[in-house]
This record gives structure tokens, C-alpha cells and sequence, in this order.
């Protein structure tokens, strides 16, 4: 029925409804457009990591892979657009699709509404929990165009409510008392778009890790494998790292302290720098935690800037007991970060490989700043999620996409790599 109505709306001699037509056509040739690249359909994820995507990310998927899309969706919708004005001459023909669409649309409501009604508390108390129900319910009957641009619609409406920066008095049940964990410096290096395979302190071939290999294989420092992300795209899988958020619902996101919130209720000084804008194109669930620290800073996309940021909060005199969270560009898609000294280590690697030596070079020299001012600290590196090389994450399918990298080293022992082997999962 919506091709039916679309092909009406092309044959109508208004302009309006033929604009209409158009837009749904070429809507539908994007849908086509992008199985032909990734081989599935448009995710939950992808949509809402569009919605949520800041300018920087937005350029460099769409030189990426939005170009690809976009130019295949344009040459399928100028050739359906022009196979039907060419085989249907006389619009008088197509009179009774009106009638015919909206026969197949009650039917179809009909039939939902039978499958529906028996999960209706069910589906009330999911809207409880998240906002979005209604639209992933819909996207669920109607996978393509109708349900996409259902989805789209319930989650940039809801996105309003990443904007508040108040503070949540409450922690999580699961936190039982404060304690001096004897800890003055804490910093984790959170990555993007990082598989750890692609490593070679994980046994890569290619030494695209050697300043990672000295620091890590050190005493007190911990290379951990098998680890996978909460999520395979930044917003969820930073959300659930940093706070008491849920693969089933952001419930907890607004009503309990953030990490970053726990930190400073606990006596730190808090700080976020990151190479990511924390504004989405509609705002984002990660830039709700993140503004929640008592500094922020950005580097609109240069690694490299953050050294000197994380430098001069070590130096914070006001601030005894520090907590800090350096966000990285990384490894994300078109895999353009890197420059000429990553070149020149390794001759002939492609791009991806690339972007992880200077990922190594950054985190190494973010390390060394933490070593030179502290003696007491834990630091932390990992990645947002991983990445399967070449065609992206958010996706349907991929085991690569989870898999991230875990390096760790603490001056406390208390901390150590027993320690972090005490929250390993049988699966990882």
C-alpha cells in the first residue's frame, strides 16, 4: 500500500502530492540504498546514533559511507520516478488506488490491533520504562520507511530531556556507603570504534601497539581479554559504563548518580575532555553525564589536544583527590586519524591500522603525564565498543563491533588485576 500510494502521488497533476511522492519514493530508495551497503536493514541503534550524532561524526559518515547512500538512492528514485511517469501516460488509471491504500492500511491496523491488544499492559509498563515504545512497536510491524521514520521522530522528541543539568540526589540501591578507596588520581581513557584484535599487545601482527607493549607489560599493569562492550555504539554503551543505565530502559539514568556524580560526592574533583562534542544534532545521553563534571573540555576532534587539557588538570592545586574521564576520536569512521609519523611506522597498513597507532601514541602520552604527576593513581583505557573494520558498528550483525580493548595499572594494590578478574562474567 505505501508503494501503491507513492505511485498515486506521482501521477497527480498538483504539485504538492507529486513533492510528496517524491520524498517517499527516495525515502524508500534510501532504505534499499543502505541494505545494498551493509547487507541488512537499518537498526534501533543506527537511527538512534544519527539522532544523537555531533556535527564532527556526522561529516565523517557521510564522506564515509552517506555519499555511497545517498548517490544510490537518488539514482533509484530518479528511475523509479521515470518508470512510472513513462509506463502509466493516463492518471485516470490510478483512480482506485486511493480506495485500494487505505483498504490495505485498515486491514493491516486491524490485524496489529489483534496482535496488539493482548500485550497492552505489557506495552504500557514499556512505555514507562522508555519513551520510545511506541516507535519501536511501530518499526516493529512496519520495518522499513513508515517504522524508521517512526522511530526517528519518538526519539529526537525525547531527546529534551538529555539537556537538564540538575543534580540526582539519589545513588543506586547497589552503592552501600562511601569509602577512601586511597586512590588521589583516577583517570580512564575511553576510546572509539576500537577492536582490540587490531592491537598487537593483543598479538596483532603488525606493530600498531608498541608504546602500549612498554607501559602494560610492566608490574601492577593488566592486558585483560575476552571483553566486550555494553553496546556497539557510543550513546548506550557510554550510558551503561558511566551510569546505572540498562539495555532495557534509561530509568536510571536520570533517577540515580552517574560515576562522575558518585566521584564528587566522594570528594574528587571531576573533569570531562573529550574529543567529541557532548551536542548531538538533537542533543545526547552521553552529554547528560558528561556535564555533570565539574570541568569540561573539548577538543572539536584533535587527540592530540587533549594532552596538554589533561596536563593542566593534574596540576589542579585546588583539587587533592581528582577524577577524570578523556573521551578520544580514536578509531571512528573514515578512519582519517592519523598523520604522517603513523605513516611512516608503518609503510603500506591500511587506514584502520593507522588511526590505532596513533591511538597508542595518544594514550601512551596521556599515561606518561599521569605517571610524571602522580604517584597514587588508577589509569584506565578502553573503548566506547569495537568496530567491524570497514563497514562500521551500531549494526545488526558483527561480533567485531562488541570486542574492545582493556588495559589497566594501578599504584594501589589493592586494585590489581585480581581485582578486575572479579567482575568477569563466564562469557567475559
Amino acid at each position: 500500500s505505501f508503494l501503491l500510494f507513492s505511485f498515486y502521488l506521482l501521477k497527480c497533476k498538483n504539485l504538492t502530492p507529486r513533492i510528496i511522492g517524491y520524498i517517499l519514493i527516495f525515502l524508500l530508495s534510501s532504505e534499499i540504498s543502505y541494505f545494498i551497503i551493509f547487507n541488512e536493514q537499518i537498526s534501533f541503534d543506527v537511527i538512534s546514533s544519527v539522532v544523537e550524532t555531533n556535527l564532527t561524526e556526522a561529516k565523517g559518515m557521510f564522506l564515509s559511507d552517506g555519499v555511497k547512500i545517498l548517490g544510490i538512492a537518488i539514482l533509484l528514485t530518479l528511475a523509479i520516478s521515470y518508470g512510472i511517469t513513462k509506463l502509466y501516460k493516463n492518471e485516470g488509471n490510478f483512480k482506485w488506488i486511493p480506495k485500494l491504500a487505505i483498504y490495505l492500511y485498515l486491514l493491516t491496523a486491524l490485524m496489529i490491533a489483534n496482535d496488539v491488544w493482548p500485550q497492552i499492559n505489557n506495552i504500557k509498563m514499556s512505555m514507562n520504562e522508555s519513551r520510545s515504545t511506541i516507535g519501536k512497536l511501530i518499526k516493529s510491524y512496519f520495518p522499513a520507511v513508515i517504522g524508521d521514520v517512526a522511530y526517528f521522530a519518538s526519539t529526537m522528541i525525547l531527546n529534551d530531556r538529555y539537556s537538564n543539568t540538575s543534580i540526582i540526589p539519589d545513588f543506586n540501591e547497589v552503592v552501600t556507603g562511601k569509602e577512601d578507596n586511597g586512590n588521589n588520581t583516577i583517570v580512564i581513557v575511553m576510546g572509539e570504534s576500537s577492536l582490540f584484535s587490531r592491537y598487537s599487545i593483543y598479538g596483532y601482527p603488525k606493530l600498531t601497539s608498541p608504546e602500549l607493549q612498554k607501559i602494560f607489560t610492566q608490574p601492577k599493569s593488566c592486558i585483560v581479554r575476552n571483553v566486550h562492550s555494553s553496546a556497539p555504539e557510543t550513546r548506550d554503551s557510554l550510558a551503561m559504563t558511566f551510569s546505572f543505565s540498562t539495555p532495557e530502559s534509561d530509568n536510571n539514568l536520570f533517577k540515580n548518580k552517574s560515576i562522575i556524580e558518585m566521584a564528587k560526592a566522594n570528594g574528587y574533583k571531576t573533569w570531562w575532555i573529550g574529543s567529541q562534542e557532548l551536542e548531538g544534532l538533537f542533543s545526547s545521553k552521553y552529554g547528560f553525564i558528561a556535564r555533570k563534571s565539574d570541568v569540561v573540555r573539548l577538543t572539536n576532534g584533535h587527540d592530540e589536544h587533549l594532552i596538554p587539557m589533561l596536563t593542566d588538570a593534574l596540576e589542579d592545586t585546588s583539587a587533592p583527590k581528582k577524577f577524570i574521564i578523556v573521551h578520544l576520536l580514536g578509531n571512528h569512521k573514515p578512519y582519517h586519524n592519523y598523520d604522517a609519523e603513523d605513516k611512516y611506522a608503518l609503510p603500506g597498513a591500511e587506514e584502520y591500522d593507522l588511526t590505532i597507532h596513533k591511538t597508542d601514541r595518544i594514550v601512551s602520552s596521556l599515561f606518561n603525564d599521569v605517571e610524571k604527576h602522580s604517584k597514587n593513581y588508577i589509569f584506565l583505557y578502553t573503548s566506547d565498543h569495537g568496530e567491524v573494520v570497514n563497514k562500521g558498528h551500531g549494526l545488526m550483525k558483527g561480533k567485531d563491533q562488541w570486542y574492545i580493548p582493556f588495559l589497566y595499572k594501578s599504584t594501589n594494590d589493592k586494585f590489581d588485576c585480581a581485582f578486575i578478574e572479579q567482575f568477569r562474567n563466564k562469557d567475559g
